[in-house]
């Protein structure tokens, strides 16, 4: 009778692997998910009451998202709108890499674990999620909250967990005490995401870890951290793990996390995984590699689909243009710290794995690196939670995929939280006028629209003075191109045409560097936005910077007092040099990757 089952289990098999595989996956990293109508009312916080709700809400201000990489509120409504679509498309298969919620707080992952269910209950999905930075923060649960939650007079106040430090002193008006902020470690997060593929069910065809492979148990999946000085040891998790979800497909979920121990105050605590990637991953999680090799090698034999996601990316982001950004702004600008170096990259590649989909940078950008006998491609998928808003769509047919990128432009309800914005920004205008946003974000026609402001404020309030050099802040933001010619007597080898002198008059450098970061996170998403007059202008402006030869700066009166102008034009020119390679760089829309392990075939450039 054993014999029978067991023919029968194998003749099955072979039919279905037999078969090509089609299916579908989508990749929605850094959701950063933040339950807007979580209930902190046991703590006295009422949250803001809206005109077309019957739940008042509980969201942060405006103006922190205006100083924030991402966006906090309407991320709510932008991940609904993205399972609607995915749900439309009739792809059963989501895969979360990473930063599913704000920072793993108890209150935001009920409210995540509530709307997933509902997903899978109403059509039939399967989620696979990955911890990214923020979820966890720490390895362990700690203390924390947040100081810019606004209240119904659009009034910032703090909510922070009752074993908080604020929350040890007399609560006042403006601060509220609810554990439902802490920040999660591990067991809370693999607590509340049990069913979203960190641990195995009875759907999966295939369920293992690096670990003892027959127990799913967080105790069971751990590895040893210590601190740089090697002093101070801890068991750390790891969710890494494996699964075959449909007859055929491996998708590999990789915990890139590391979380380095310190010891300070006669407390053991740890620095946060922000920075440390892969990088550290070679260092600190070496066996990951290991099991890496032995499931590409596995893959081949049985002939699998073999597709793997983290948070962290394994390739550059920068289009080759990492040097010149280090010699520009500076080694720790642009989130340099967290681009695998060339040996990490090499070493992922020698894995033999073929397509890796990351997130964390929140940038639409692909790359690929080659070693002799491999070429990994590693596929950064833009956040929804930031400009520009989208998730990565994998189609696989046979042993092609087809990688293509989903637009988020049109969502519903992206302007419900309004109301109270403008309450905010009401009692900015009196308590804190200097404090005040560009209310024209208010005015955003759509969700695209909405992040576009949004990057430019966040441009104003935190790019420019954190990653710009000097030469570049000041009075000339405000300058055209054309009156930024006017600060130099240095000769021309070109006299500018009309229509090039217009096109330099019709841009600031302000918008320059708007659209440089417009470019550096959506890739060729970002022409959409930028105007074919600026394009215009940037290449004018360079021709001219480039060959004015030496620096002679005219008699600009108080500008040459402020800006050292010869300072300018060269970090002008290297600044107007990285765009133009930024906007050259590999296909980041779609493409046709061919997930053969025995092959070593380049990639093909393909449509929407």
């Amino acid at each position: 009778m054993r014999l029978f089952t067991l023919f029968s289990l194998l003749f099955v098999t072979l039919q279905t692997y037999g078969k090509e595989l089609n299916t579908q996956i989508a990749f929605i990293p850094d959701v950063h998910f933040h339950d807007i109508y979580a209930d902190f009312s046991q703590s006295g916080f009422k949250g803001v009451k809206l005109d077309s709700q019957t739940k008042p809400v509980a969201i942060r201000s405006m103006k922190a998202q205006l100083h924030s990489t991402r966006l906090f509120n309407e991320n709510y409504f932008a991940l609904i709108a993205a399972l609607n679509d995915i749900a439309e498309r009739g792809v059963k298969l989501v895969a979360l890499p990473g930063d599913f919620t704000d920072d793993g707080q108890p209150a935001h992952l009920k409210g995540l674990k509530a709307l997933l269910n509902d997903y899978t209950k109403r059509y039939d999905m399967r989620f696979f999620a990955i911890p990214g930075n923020h979820d966890p923060v720490k390895p362990i649960k700690t203390a924390a909250g947040k100081s810019d939650f606004l209240n119904d007079e659009g009034r910032e106040v703090a909510i922070f967990s009752r074993d908080h430090r604020n929350c040890k002193a007399t609560q006042t008006d403006t601060l509220f005490c609810d554990d439902g902020i802490a920040h999660g470690g591990y067991q809370e997060i693999v607590s509340a995401m049990a069913d979203f593929g960190l641990m195995p069910s009875s759907q999966d065809l295939l369920w293992q870890t690096p670990f003892t492979s027959d127990h799913a148990a967080l105790s069971e999946r751990q590895y040893q951290q210590c601190s740089e000085d090697k002093q101070h040891c801890v068991m750390l998790p790891d969710t890494s793990y494996l699964v075959e979800p449909v007859a055929g497909l491996w998708l590999l979920a990789i915990d890139a996390n590391v979380y380095l121990p310190e010891f300070k105050n006669n407390q053991l605590t740890f620095k946060g995984s922000g920075n440390a990637g892969y990088n550290k991953v070679l260092t600190e999680k070496p066996y990951l590699i290991t099991w890496i090799k032995q499931i590409v090698s596995a893959a081949k034999k049985q002939n699998k689909t073999l597709i793997a996601f983290s948070h962290f990316p394994m390739g550059e982001f920068y289009d080759q243009q990492s040097a010149s950004i280090k010699e520009l702004y500076g080694s720790d600008a642009f989130q340099l710290t967290r681009e695998p170096t060339n040996n990490t990259q090499a070493t992922l590649a020698e894995t033999g794995l073929r397509l890796h989909i990351g997130g964390h940078m929140h940038m639409n950008d692909s790359s690929l690196i080659k070693t002799t006998k491999n070429t990994l491609y590693n596929i950064q998928a833009p956040s929804i939670s930031a400009y520009r808003p989208a998730y990565k769509l994998v189609s696989i047919i046979g042993s092609e995929a087809k990688v293509d990128t989903v637009l988020l432009d049109s969502i519903a309800g992206f302007d419900t939280l309004f109301p109270a914005y403008e309450k905010e920004y009401s009692y900015l205008a009196e308590h804190n006028p200097d404090e005040k946003w560009l209310a024209d974000i208010l005015d955003s026609e759509d969700y695209h629209q909405f992040t576009l402001r949004h990057l430019a404020g966040l441009t104003r309030w935190r790019f420019i003075p954190r990653e710009w050099p000097e030469s570049f802040r000041s009075v000339l933001l405000s300058f055209s191109f054309h009156e930024l010619l006017g600060l130099y007597d240095s000769p021309i080898n070109k006299p500018l045409t009309q229509h090039s002198e217009r096109a330099l008059k019709g841009v600031t450098l302000f918008e320059f560097i708007r659209d440089f970061y417009l470019l550096r996170n959506a890739g060729t998403l970002a022409f959409e936005d930028i105007p074919t007059t600026h394009l215009k202008a940037y290449k004018v402006m360079a021709q001219q910077i480039n060959t004015m030869g030496q620096c002679i700066p005219k008699d600009v009166g108080k500008i040459a007092q402020i800006v050292d102008v010869c300072t300018l034009q060269i970090g002008l020119s290297k600044a107007l040099m990285i765009f133009e390679k930024l906007a050259d760089g590999e296909n980041d829309r779609c493409l046709m990757i061919d997930l053969n392990l025995n092959a070593n075939k380049p990639a093909k450039a393909c449509h929407s």
